[in-house]
């Protein structure tokens, strides 16, 4: 299965799993064009639109997206905040619970991000195993260890070391409490490394705060040799899949 990162980080978020007969999307935070553009405008191959919570950069197109007939799916907790900011009222998913989206099976779960309601997902389709999607968060409350994770895209949005406490004033609090900071992504992912993750992907990366190639080889140090560790870029593509790299 294919997925394709349309864009990351604070400018706007979607990403697009794509299979010969179906895809997934996650997250409307660019506009919907781009993204029908990115799946060659296939919209009757999508099965539906995760979206983790309701920040701009996350669900700002979210119109645009129902307006091609995309079903945009939250936990029943965001759903209230989406419908109150954007008049639009998504398919509501019980946290820590199975949802069936088209051939995925989507589990929806708490996010701690600045007091903000907000969602990773665990997303499981035949062609990937499980996939453990989580971002704007400051940590990981759940323990994925026996999961059996098969790829993961997890935000590294900065590091201690690059966080200017002077230029970012006002934002450090919101970067500290609602994001993950590059030890706290390390943490996770040797939670869930096991012979059975294929890949890693690194979400959300801060333009100020961040160093792409040094966290890539981060966590390429924690993970065997034929982990696929990559940053999410614009445009960037990666074939998710079972077997090793």
């Amino acid at each position: 299965m294919l997925m394709k990162c349309i864009n990351s980080g604070s400018s706007g978020n979607g990403y697009a799993l794509i299979s010969d007969d179906e895809i997934l999307l996650i997250e409307c935070g660019v506009p919907a064009k781009e993204m029908l553009r990115a799946i060659d405008y296939r919209t009757g191959k999508v099965a539906g639109c995760l979206i983790s919570h309701e920040h701009g950069d996350h669900a700002k197109y979210i119109k645009q997206y129902m307006k091609y007939g995309i079903k945009c799916y939250t936990s029943d907790e965001v759903q209230e905040r989406i419908e109150t900011i954007y008049g639009e009222k998504t398919i509501g998913m019980n946290r820590m619970h199975v949802a069936k989206i088209g051939s995925f099976q989507v589990i929806p779960f708490q996010s701690p991000h600045n007091g903000t309601e907000c969602d990773g997902f665990l997303i499981k389709h035949e062609k990937i195993g499980c996939l453990l999607f989580i971002t704007d968060a400051e940590y990981c409350k759940y323990d994925f260890s026996k999961m059996g994770i098969n790829h993961a895209m997890i935000e590294c949005n900065y590091s201690e070391d690059y966080l200017d406490v002077e230029e970012n004033q006002g934002k450090t609090n919101h970067v500290l409490q609602g994001h993950m900071e590059l030890q706290t992504c390390k943490r996770l992912i040797q939670t869930i490394n096991s012979p059975m993750l294929r890949s890693v992907g690194l979400l959300h990366l801060s333009s100020q705060n961040g160093n792409p190639e040094r966290f890539r080889e981060e966590i390429e140090e924690l993970v065997d040799c034929d982990v696929d560790v990559w940053v999410a870029e614009k445009g960037i593509e990666r074939e998710l899949r079972l077997e090793p790299f």
